[in-house]
């Protein structure tokens, strides 16, 4: 397998034995479409493979509702105490057009909040 080296991101992409592409550290500009194209002797057999890479960002910003508490927030952790509320917010990144709802009801997609505590 070859992989375009004409990208920024080419060095976190790397191709298994089975032909996946592996990303890593994946960042919001990763997202959009994404091609494999099978060649036999510098001709291209079958149809074009399109994935589309959609990437969900979720946030966590702590919010103050006593004086006396205390927070500490880093871009991995975010600790919460007594007295202390959070507001957690998502993004979804996608080049397919759709809008969050009309992925949703399209593509299957199910977006939940689940308290893991």
């Amino acid at each position: 397998g070859e992989k375009n080296k004409d990208t920024e991101r080419h060095e976190r992409l790397s191709l298994e034995s089975d032909c996946s592409l592996n990303i890593k550290n994946v960042t919001e500009e990763d997202y959009g479409s994404y091609t494999c194209r099978q060649w036999i002797k510098k001709q291209k057999q079958n149809p074009d493979a399109r994935v589309f890479l959609h990437v969900l960002h979720v946030s966590v910003s702590p919010s103050s509702s006593s004086s006396s508490s205390s927070s500490s927030s880093s871009s991995s952790q975010t600790e919460i105490s007594p007295g202390r509320s959070v507001t957690l917010s998502c993004q979804l990144y996608s080049d397919t057009g759709l809008s969050c709802d009309d992925l949703v009801s399209s593509e299957g997609f199910e977006l939940l909040w689940v308290n893991q505590a």
